[in-house]
């Protein structure tokens, strides 16, 4: 094959990511009547391996769909399992579910984003501007939970943000709500025990400080 026709392949191979994100929420949209946390404990095997390669399944598949609610899965790991197993089995749902958006967008969009770049001058100082504070950047965008988390992980991906500083940043900022929907659901058949309502207040609590902390941030940025 000659180079040509190499570089055809490749250039047909980067939509391929995408396809699959199209067809994960075409998927979803089809059967989300049996993606909520009931149904989901009901279909879970009774085997402790089986399940928790159910939830990491799901995981990689929430990652794809964009709009499957992470909170969902992380609830049923800690309904199914101890609590510090639970928190276990759940990061590491997080860790695939933040890990596979990035390499797609980095796959597939950093063409995109170069030819933008270069159109746009304002556009690449903007970029050159987060890419100085990635950390920060990463982390406090996934502290305010505003935008797709699987949309952010793919811009990040297609920006070219160092693979490491982006994980580390985001799992810090990804981990509170980690915690508290896992022991929401360790205390899922109790709902009115002071752990269940614990849980939902700090899932409160954090859900508002990110609104307020994106308000602020965006009343800085009109300054």
């Amino acid at each position: 094959m000659n180079r040509k026709k190499w570089s055809g392949l490749i250039n047909w191979l980067k939509y391929l990511p995408l396809l699959l994100c199209l067809l994960s929420i075409v998927l979803f949209f089809c059967s989300r009547d049996n993606l909520s946390i009931e149904s989901l404990l009901n279909y879970s095997p009774e085997s402790p391996l089986l399940a928790v390669g159910m939830l990491l399944l799901l995981s990689a598949s929430k990652s794809l769909s964009v709009f499957f609610p992470m909170m969902v899965l992380q609830i049923v790991g800690g309904h199914l399992f101890s609590v510090l197993v639970a928190l276990l089995v759940n990061t590491l749902g997080m860790v695939i579910i933040l890990t596979l958006p990035y390499w797609i967008g980095r796959f597939s969009g950093s063409d995109t984003v170069a030819k933008l770049l270069i159109k746009y001058p304002k556009l690449d100082a903007a970029v050159k501007t987060q890419q100085n504070n990635c950390f920060f950047v990463c982390f406090f965008l996934r502290v305010i939970s505003i935008l797709p988390g699987d949309i952010v992980s793919m811009y990040f991906g297609a920006t070219r943000t160092p693979f490491w500083l982006y994980l580390w940043a985001s799992s810090l900022g990804t981990m509170p709500g980690v915690i508290t929907s896992t022991l929401m659901g360790s205390a899922l058949n109790e709902p009115g025990s002071p752990l269940f309502l614990g849980s939902v207040f700090l899932t409160l609590f954090l859900s508002l400080s990110s609104l307020l902390l994106h308000r602020c941030h965006k009343k800085k940025l009109d300054k």
